[in-house]
């Protein structure tokens, strides 16, 4: 019998997140591909068998002006996109 191990990515940041990211920023009027959007994941840590909690950090930088600003992501039950939306209506990306 082979031995396989299987590669899990671990990440914080869902893909509804992201998705709602990018529908934000074109409310907004952004171009999302000005915006790079990166995860920094913490070490998951089991909170019980088979359940993992992930934490994260997310960064947005908004490429063409070189700023950057983080969040807090996860399964915690972090708004990232949410606090995010509040800095790009605040004009903190502009």
């Amino acid at each position: 019998m082979e031995n396989r191990r299987q590669h899990i990515e671990f990440r914080a940041i869902h893909e509804t997140e992201i998705e709602d990211f990018s529908a934000v920023l074109r409310e907004q009027g952004f171009d999302p591909d000005d915006f790079e959007l990166t995860e920094e994941v913490d070490e998951p840590r089991a909170a019980i068998q088979g359940f993992v909690i992930m934490k994260a950090q997310a960064t947005v930088t908004r490429k063409n002006r070189g700023i950057s600003r983080s969040y807090r992501a996860g399964d915690d039950e972090t708004m990232w996109v949410v606090d995010f939306e509040k800095d790009l209506r605040a004009g903190v990306f502009r």
